[in-house]
């Protein structure tokens, strides 16, 4: 009888202690377009539903309202609504415990594409509230990288102008 009890009980006290949860689901817009809704779905429909972020607007991070406890993601799905069009985004994992997600686009030969891809977009993995670090403003390398190596020209220099 323990031994059943301790069989229901434990996956709740699994996937419910703090301590095993991972980051909320965080997504940057770092497109033009709006979407309506992403749609999260988790590995384990018993324990993990599905998760929403509602109106993505252009150059925007949105965090997810609720946290995902130990649940791994298993896709993400929506629309792109960009230069009166409709993109399909779609991202697919066996599971993954990813949390952060940028959707992206381009355009050749006035054709837009998007995609939704994972990224570290909060840069601070202890942050322990989840709340969004981002600033709108891009970030660059203030360490770039030299080639210290010098470069010689090694073409002999001649003087073309007659001695007297």
């Amino acid at each position: 009888m323990m031994k059943k009890l301790l069989l229901a009980i434990f996956p709740f006290l699994l996937f419910s202690a703090p301590s095993f949860a991972y980051t909320k689901y965080t997504v940057l817009n770092s497109t033009s377009g709006t979407v309506d809704y992403l749609i999260f779905k988790q590995v384990g429909e018993l324990f993990c539903g599905e998760h929403y972020i509602n109106n993505l607007t252009p150059w925007s991070i949105t965090p997810d309202s609720d946290g995902r406890g130990a649940c791994l993601l298993e896709s993400i799905q929506g629309t792109l609504h960009i230069d009166g069009k409709d993109i399909p985004l779609e991202y697919h994992s066996s599971g993954t415990s990813y949390g952060q997600f940028v959707i992206v686009s381009k355009r050749v030969d006035n054709k837009v594409t998007a995609k939704i891809v994972s990224a570290d977009i909060l840069g601070n993995y202890n942050n322990s509230d989840d709340t969004p670090q981002y600033d709108g403003n891009p970030q660059y390398d203030d360490n770039p990288q030299y080639d210290d190596t010098p470069k010689y020209d090694d073409t002999p220099k001649y003087d073309d102008t007659p001695s007297v």
